[in-house]
């Protein structure tokens, strides 16, 4: 039979499972056939006596949330949609167009920047790992490597460094060359946007994972 473990405290090492049947089933860890953690939403089968649970196996370890450091320092791990969105996207948005707002207000511009434009470059290198992070859990959600970050990356790096070298260029009035490292800038800015629109509707759209994949237990709540 397979259930749900409601209740494990690991102190007295006894739980409860709500079966399928709708009956409560208790067990000691000893019931369990692999000597590991049993813990609150795990998926399980066992063999029910009387109102006893034996020979239980965990078929799908629960989700378990992550801390705010893992959530956003580790790749590691899973984590769905809403709380890529909501955790992730959304405060990274908030504090980017408060600090543009900020700046406007202040009269600051690009030719005469001052402290909102300063805070808003440290915003993006301090948000540059924490959004990398949860965009390689979320690839994971999808059960793809998370290494695909460096398809987007890549491009987007050398994009950067390729405008750089042609406003260089056309400072120093070597117009030519200049325009013939923005056309190679523009190609690769184009890569960066077709790779964009994927990641926004493979990793940004579409369901993870139902269960356990090769990352971990499934993050979104099952109906």
């Amino acid at each position: 039979m397979k259930g749900n473990v409601i209740g494990f405290d690991p102190e007295t090492n006894t739980g409860v499972i709500s079966g399928d049947d709708g009956q409560r089933y208790d067990f000691v860890t000893n019931d369990l056939l692999v000597l590991e953690k049993s813990g609150r939403g795990d998926l399980v089968e066992f063999m029910p006596d009387g109102g006893h649970a034996t020979k239980i196996f965990v078929v799908e370890p629960a989700w378990v949330p992550p801390s705010f450091a893992r959530f956003y320092f580790s790749p590691s791990g899973r984590i769905s949609r809403s709380q890529y969105w909501l955790r992730s996207v959304l405060p990274l948005l908030v504090g980017v167009v408060t600090l543009r707002l900020a700046a406007f207000a202040h009269g600051e511009t690009r030719a005469e920047p001052g402290v909102f434009l300063l805070l808003l470059n440290l915003f993006y290198l301090a948000s540059l790992w924490p959004g990398t992070a949860t965009l390689v859990k979320r690839i994971h959600d999808r059960n793809k490597s998370g290494w695909l970050v460096l398809i987007f990356y890549i491009p987007f790096v050398l994009g950067l460094i390729v405008a750089a070298v042609a406003l260089a260029n056309i400072a120093e009035h070597n117009i030519h060359i200049g325009n013939q490292w923005a056309n190679f800038g523009a190609v690769l800015f184009a890569v960066v946007g077709a790779v964009g629109i994927w990641f926004f509707i493979d990793f940004g759209c579409l369901r993870g994972t139902i269960g356990v994949n090769r990352y971990g237990p499934d993050p979104t709540p099952r109906r």
